[in-house]
Parts: structure tokens; sequence; C-alpha cells
């Protein structure tokens, strides 16, 4: 595909750009910068012959008689071998006024495509863990020319696939009367639902909350007090309640068969939206999650130890007179602040008694806390970060499929045209005699018969270049 000039020219870039680094460098990270640099800047320009190269073949095989060049159109493009500019082709339909560009689409490049598919995976990635300007920063090291706004936009398309596949397939179930299709099999299900409040920009309110579902089927013990959660699902958005389990009801039933789950656990912690749960899954019984059980109780009775303890073995009981009557006997010896957060401790036992006792399934669940910490919370609650509604949602998908190791699927891939490509790519290059390569060589690179013509680097690698074998075998 490439003729031996450019060859050589690469080559000639490549060596001299070299020498001059050994020469001049001051420390070795600098050496290593530079050629990190250099191989860059290679590495682009042999691609951007290729893709003229390309271009040229595709003008002169296409249908004279349909399309007319336009003109040429440049493109910049960053990838993770660096920034790169190249021209291609632009073509009109003479018949249709159709226009296209032949290169763009054998290689399936989207039209206000920035950042290459490989560099768009490294920043969706990361931004999973950083700020925008923070991964900006990072990947400046590998590909200058990337800013936060890029990185952004990055994210927010692949959210966006998210955002409008999980609104589809709730759509499907919930408007279409489609069944989600399901074809898992399990005896049992437990779905922990909660929410994680972020702060928003540019909105109305000032804080939101992202809905997070888990939905597995029980624990596996890894190894020795290790366990994991067993074929984990999971759901982020920042929907409100009723759009957050109908999305949630459409992808768990699009992964499980529903109609042949033995036993559903909703869990949650006491507040109204995760026990809408239970409504939307037929049969399915409503557990307080343990956490946030012990948490009340120790916020509300952390000073006496004697009622306490009193409480926990009425409430292990399932004795709701008992647990009832030994706090309003503590109330009554308590004031002030006291006496208001045994008051609530009441009420809140009260609300969620059903999702305290009679349950076998409760000690499977406990696990909402620690999956909202490590799927959402750190990336979303970071210290003074800030979302849109829109992109808040979109992140918070963006972490679910990263949590359900499905990220990789919605970064798009820019599918070639294999055959084509294939095609174009092993047709030979117009022959040179190696007399005219040699006479080139020697025009336009007198270092071949200047004073370091005895050099290594000419001596072994130029004129070699420009012998005749190596340039039959070049054409």
């Amino acid at each position: 595909m490439l003729n031996i000039r450019q060859i050589v020219g690469a080559v000639l870039l490549f060596v001299t750009g070299l020498f001059k680094l050994i020469g001049g460098c001051k420390d070795f990270y600098e050496l290593e910068k530079g050629i990190h640099e250099l191989c860059q800047k290679v590495c682009n320009q042999i691609f951007t012959w290729a893709l003229e190269q390309l271009d040229t073949r595709l003008m002169n095989e296409r249908d004279r008689s349909t399309w007319r060049v336009v003109g040429f159109r440049e493109k910049t493009a960053i990838s993770t071998f660096g920034e790169f500019p190249y021209k291609r082709r632009l073509y009109k339909n003479k018949k249709t006024g159709e226009t296209s560009f032949f290169l763009d689409e054998l290689l399936g490049w989207p039209e206000r495509a920035t950042i290459t598919p490989r560099l768009k995976e490294l920043a969706v990635k990361l931004s999973t863990e950083l700020p925008f300007d923070r991964v900006a920063e990072i990947l400046s090291y590998l590909a200058p020319g990337v800013s936060s706004m890029t990185i952004w936009q990055a994210t927010q398309e692949v959210g966006e696939v998210l955002q409008r596949e999980g609104q589809e397939k709730r759509a499907a179930v919930f408007e279409d009367g489609e069944a989600p299709g399901g074809k898992e099999v399990a005896p049992e299900l437990c779905i922990e639902a909660d929410g994680v409040i972020i702060r928003l920009q540019r909105a109305k309110q000032k804080r939101g909350e992202i809905k997070h579902i888990v939905a597995y089927e029980g624990k596996e013990q890894i190894d020795g007090d290790r366990f994991a959660l067993k074929n984990k699902l999971v759901l982020s958005s920042l929907n409100e309640g009723e759009a957050a389990w109908e999305e949630g009801y459409a992808e768990i039933g699009g992964k499980w068969d529903l109609s042949r789950v033995q036993k559903i656990y909703i869990g949650g912690d006491g507040a109204d939206w995760p026990k809408q749960g239970v409504e939307y899954f037929p049969g399915a019984e409503y557990r307080l999650d343990p956490y946030h059980l012990s948490k009340h109780l120790t916020e509300a009775l952390w000073y006496d130890e004697e009622t306490f303890r009193k409480v926990a073995a009425a409430i292990s009981r399932g004795n709701w007179q008992e647990t009832q009557g030994v706090l309003t006997e503590a109330a009554k010896k308590t004031r002030g602040n006291r006496k208001k957060r045994i008051t609530k401790l009441l009420h809140y036992l009260e609300e969620n008694w059903v999702g305290i006792v009679a349950s076998a399934g409760a000690k499977r669940l406990g696990t909402i806390e620690g999956q909202i910490q490590h799927n959402v919370a750190r990336r979303m609650k970071r210290l003074g970060a800030r979302w849109t509604i829109n992109g808040g949602d979109r992140m918070a998908r963006i972490l679910a499929a990263k949590a359900n190791g499905k990220l990789d699927n919605y970064v798009l891939r820019w599918p070639v045209k294999h055959e084509k490509l294939r095609e174009l790519a092993q047709k030979p290059v117009e022959k040179q005699k190696a007399g005219d390569v040699e006479k080139w060589l020697q025009a336009t690179l007198p270092a071949l018969k200047g004073p370091f013509a005895d050099r290594p680097w000419i001596k072994y690698v130029l004129r070699e270049l420009a012998r005749p074998d190596f340039a039959a075998l070049i054409g």
C-alpha cells in the first residue's frame, strides 16, 4: 500500500529524530518522552499516507457516471497514537445530489466523531473513576489534544445509548404490553433498592436521588469469610420511583424467567419508593435492610445499653407489643433530643414492622449499602461534583453497565467494510524501477553521499531500502 518513497521518508524521520534525541537529552525521562512523541509522529504520518492511498483507490474505482469528485475536505482525529489530520475526497451523486465521503464509509467513521473508539473506551472507563478534567489531564500524556469537553462528550454519547435502551425496554413492557422474555431460571431472587443523593446544577432543585437497584440469586462463598453476590444485575438512574421500578422490572424480567422464580424478596431502607417494588413482582415480600435497622437503633439508643438489648431481643422474637412497650417506657424517662429520637425510632419500626419480622430470607439481604458506595457514590458524590439531571442520569447508567461488566458493549467499534478494505489493501502499488528510486533517494536524501554516508543508519538502512530487490518487494 505504501511506496518506497514513503517508507524511506518514515525511516528517515524516525532515525534522524532518534539521533537528535539521544544527542540532546538531559535525562532518561526526556529521552523516553521524546521517543514516545516521535513514534506517534511517525505512526501518524504512515497512517495518513495509508488513508490517502485508500482514498485514491476508492476514487479510481468509483462509478464515474454517477459520482463526481467535489474536492478534498480535511478532518482531524485524536487517537491513542496522537492527533492526526488527513484529507479525503468528497463526492456528489450526479443524479440525486447526495454527497458522500467514501473513505469515511469504508472505515465506518461517524460524521462528527473526533476521537477514535479505542481512545473513547479509555476516556469513558477513566470517567467512571475520575472527574472529566482529571481524565483529560491523564490522557494528554498519551494523546495530546484531548480536552475535558471531549471526554464529557464521549461519556454523554455512551450514556445516551444506555438511557435510550432502558427507556425502550420500559416502553415495550408497560406501553406495548410485551413480556420481558427472560430465560434464566432461579429458585429465588433478592432485589434490593436504595437511593443516593447527589448535587445538581442548572436545575430547579439543588439535589437529586440516584435510584439504585441490585438483583441477585443469593450469596456464594468465595474463600474464608468472603462472599459475593451470585449472578448480580445492577440498575441505576435518576428516574422517579415509579419509572425506576418499571425499568427495573423490564431489565430483571429480561434476564430471569419470573414465572419460574419461587420466591422474591424486595429489600429497602424503609423509604417509600423501595417498598413500591412489591407492586411489580407478584408474590414478592418486603424486607427491611438490616444495616438501616441497626443504624436507627444505634442512633436512638446509643446511650442506653440496657434498653438497646431489650429492644433488640423483642425485635428478634417478632414481638411488636413488647418492642413498643420498651420504647414507650424509655421515652417517658428522657426528654429533649433523646426523647425525639426514641419517638422517631418507634414510628420507624411501626412503619416497617412487616419488613422486619417473619423473614427466613432476611439473612440474604443487607448488601445494598455497600453496592451503592462501590458502584455509584464514590464517583458521583466526590467533593465538588455537580450534575445536570441528564448528565447525572447518564453517568449513573454508565456506572451500572460497568458494574454488570457490559460497559465495553456500549463503546461503538466503528464497523469497517472488511471485504472492501482487504481488497483495497492487497492491491499492489505502482511498481518503481530501482534506478528511479535510487535517483529520487540521492536527490531527496543527500546524506547518502554526504560526509555522514558511512554512518550505520545510512549505510545499513537507507541504502538497503534503495536496493532493486527491496523496491521490487514493495511494488
